[in-house]
């Protein structure tokens, strides 16, 4: 995780910058209407202060579009870096469209109009560091983009008003940028937080529905997606496998070579399996003990007994839990593991239920436990 990010690189600050502008946007029109119906009845150059609120309208729509659809269609994922550079140029030249009003109306009206339009200028500003603080760079150019053009034109007159106007200017300039500062290294810090939390929990919630031992999903997960894979199939009408797993004289591990060999056993049975399960549509299950479960979503009757009876032969022909020198204690037993399998095949138009699934499964295992071990026992639910 990286802690170096600034907060535009996080989902969440993007999200926020685009919400945010979206929202803003419609306020920052009706200031200008306003701004425009006064300098209109102080005796503002009206030709040109309608030609003004035309371009800050037609600039408005065009960042409230950017802005929709950036959010709507998710455009950000694939061209966040095309996406904020569109969005710093229309800062940008609505900063711009924005700061000429001063110049429009400066021949026209009196000192005093001039000032209102500097203090609506330091409420557009202020108020940015709320929007466009967590990308800097678009901040920056607004504020400058507004301001610049009046702090140099004040000073060209080399008068003291203007001058001290200026600095006043340049001052309140450094405020809001120390204060926009501050508010992204907040933001920064919360978003790190969120992703950190974020993390924490899917660490707990795959805790909670892992197999310690064997890292395989657990019994509790496993009624989970039952339930919702069974739904699934249902809907899209498509047929599953339910596979269950014994080891047999597992016993027989634990009480001549003790629980840890047992557990080391058992985790070679868990890789075993993932080696012949690894469709996508594959799901493997330790339900406790030396019972394992699979769900082999979306196949064939023909697949699945291709499948399992595949486990079975080779399980019976590889080297087991080949991890180096055995004597000759651990190479009896280990010639005694096999494994019991039960199948249960459920067809798309089955109307068998969930709980009738599962007993189906558990009598087709018991079957081939009772047969003699290391046999599969198939069914199907009709």
């Amino acid at each position: 995780m990286e802690i170096n990010k600034s907060a535009i690189q996080y989902k969440e600050g993007q999200q926020l910058l685009f919400d945010s502008s979206f929202r803003a946007i419609p306020f920052n029109v009706t200031q200008s209407v306003l701004l425009g119906i006064y300098l209109y009845y102080n005796n503002g150059p009206k030709q040109f202060i309608i030609i003004w609120l035309a371009m800050i309208a037609l600039m408005s729509c065009i960042r409230l579009i950017h802005c929709k659809l950036v959010v709507s269609k998710n455009l950000m994922q694939n061209s966040a870096n095309l996406q904020l550079i569109i969005f710093f140029f229309l800062t940008l030249l609505m900063g711009l469209v924005w700061t000429s009003i001063y110049f429009i109306s400066t021949p026209y009206v009196a000192q005093q109009q001039l000032y209102g339009i500097i203090l609506v200028f330091g409420g557009m500003t202020a108020g940015a560091t709320t929007t466009l603080a967590i990308y800097f760079p678009s901040f920056i150019a607004y504020i400058f983009s507004i301001f610049l053009p009046v702090i140099i034109y004040n000073f060209c007159f080399l008068e003291f008003d203007p001058s001290i106007l200026s600095i006043m200017i340049m001052f309140f300039l450094l405020a809001i940028i120390l204060t926009a500062r501050s508010l992204q290294d907040l933001l920064k810090r919360t978003f790190l937080l969120t992703e950190q939390n974020k993390s924490l929990t899917d660490k707990f919630e795959m805790l909670s529905i892992t197999d310690a031992l064997t890292g395989l999903y657990n019994r509790r997960h496993f009624t989970k997606v039952m339930q919702e894979e069974y739904n699934r199939a249902k809907r899209n009408q498509q047929s599953f496998a339910l596979v269950s797993i014994d080891v047999d004289n597992f016993k027989l591990i634990n009480d001549s070579l003790g629980h840890p060999f047992g557990d080391k056993f058992l985790t070679y049975i868990a890789d075993y399996l993932k080696n012949y399960l690894r469709r996508s549509n594959d799901i493997i299950f330790r339900l406790g003990g030396d019972e394992f479960s699979a769900l082999l979503l979306n196949s064939t009757e023909e697949k699945a007994k291709q499948i399992c009876d595949e486990i079975k032969s080779r399980f019976l022909k590889n080297p087991k839990f080949d991890q180096g020198s055995q004597d000759g204690t651990q190479q009896q037993i280990l010639k005694q593991i096999s494994l019991s399998i039960g199948v249960v095949y459920v067809p798309h138009d089955s109307t068998a239920n969930i709980e009738q699934i599962i007993e189906k499964v558990d009598q087709s295992l018991y079957k081939s436990k009772n047969d003699g071990k290391n046999q599969i026992n198939y069914t199907k639910c009709v």
